[in-house]
């Protein structure tokens, strides 16, 4: 697979704003797009939100229930992607292997920590 140029990046959040995405077809729609460029869905995911592009997909418990799921699961595959957007937003690179290998509440766990000390140290 060929690296993240800028075009690329590009190039992926036209392709996505272009397919008029929603809560309801945004996984579908990264699925398409991580096909069509040759990325992985996580990859996408990840320069999307980066992007500030990314709808998040409404949970099906979520949705059935006005919003409130009554417990504390969180979608993986949206906290990784957020913590991997952090990272790569510091410039550093996310390992994708060791982000996978995190709970979703561990990756929102990190991702709040990260974005508490990146807060606090600029206001020093």
């Amino acid at each position: 697979m060929s690296e993240w140029t800028d075009e690329l990046k590009s190039d992926v959040v036209a392709a996505y704003k272009e397919a008029k995405p929603t809560p309801e077809n945004t996984m579908d729609i990264v699925v398409k797009l991580a096909e069509d460029f040759e990325k992985t869905p996580n990859g996408v995911r990840m320069v999307l939100t980066k992007e500030g592009a990314y709808i998040k997909k409404v949970a099906a418990k979520a949705a059935a229930s006005g919003g409130k799921t009554g417990g504390t699961r969180v979608n993986k595959a949206e906290a990784i992607a957020a913590l991997a957007a952090t990272i790569s937003a510091e410039g550093k690179d996310a390992d994708d292997e060791i982000l996978s290998r995190l709970t979703g509440k561990a990756a929102n766990y990190f991702n709040e920590v990260i974005k508490s000390i990146l807060s606090d140290a600029a206001t020093e």
